[in-house]
């Protein structure tokens, strides 16, 4: 019987320290995804020739250096809500319930009005520029929903290793609208600084003029 038993508790630390290593390695490669992108990122706002965001055509370098590493870190933040599941202990009910709640509504919003947009321009590419609906009421109504989502599942999940990720991710949220400006008056000159006069980057009050 105690052979049996040291058996199972052999069999339960191994497994334990293969899910530790899984998730180490999961997070290191999600960490210096993110952290690389937010980094060079915040870079190019001040040397415009390392900008890959956003990219110039569909297929090209930059399109590529900017998803592969986004997606890496969108990938690593999912499975280590899973696999690191409030490894930093359990929140309070009501926290927690808070945090559903911003899960469910930030990222079925980010879903719904990403596919208003339309695929094609949510993902960087030329199109038509928005000034209608959710667009009417935010610049960038996509980042604002998505940071609420992330704020859900950071309070959701509680894990050490999904707080750093979606803190990253938020960053660079945040600091994508400065990229993208630019790259938007370029497209659509007087259209896009009108509409900018009179729409928040982010929240706020829009202003019609006129009125």
């Amino acid at each position: 019987m105690e052979q049996v038993r040291f058996a199972v508790h052999l069999r339960l630390f191994w497994a334990l320290s293969q899910a530790s290593k899984v998730t180490t390695a999961v997070f290191i490669l999600s960490f210096f995804c993110g952290g690389g992108l937010l980094l060079l990122s915040a870079t190019s706002l001040r040397w415009t020739n390392l900008r890959i965001w956003p990219p110039d055509e569909l297929g090209t370098w930059k399109y590529h250096a900017f998803w592969w590493p986004f997606r890496a870190l969108v990938m690593g933040t999912c499975m280590l809500s899973v696999i690191d599941y409030r490894s930093a202990g359990a929140l309070p009910t009501p926290v927690f319930a808070i945090g559903w709640v911003l899960l469910v509504s930030g990222f079925g919003l980010a879903f719904y009005i990403t596919r208003k947009l339309g695929w094609r321009d949510a993902h960087g590419e030329a199109g038509t520029l928005k000034t209608t609906g959710w667009y009417g009421w935010s610049r960038n109504p996509i980042y604002v929903v998505t940071i609420c989502g992330l704020v859900g599942l950071a309070l959701v999940t509680h894990s050490l290793s999904v707080y750093p990720l979606v803190t990253i991710w938020a960053l660079l949220y945040l600091l994508a609208p400065f990229l993208e400006e630019p790259w938007l008056e370029r497209q659509f000159g007087q259209q896009y600084e009108e509409y900018a006069r009179q729409v928040p980057r982010f929240i706020g009050i829009p202003h019609r003029e006129g009125k």
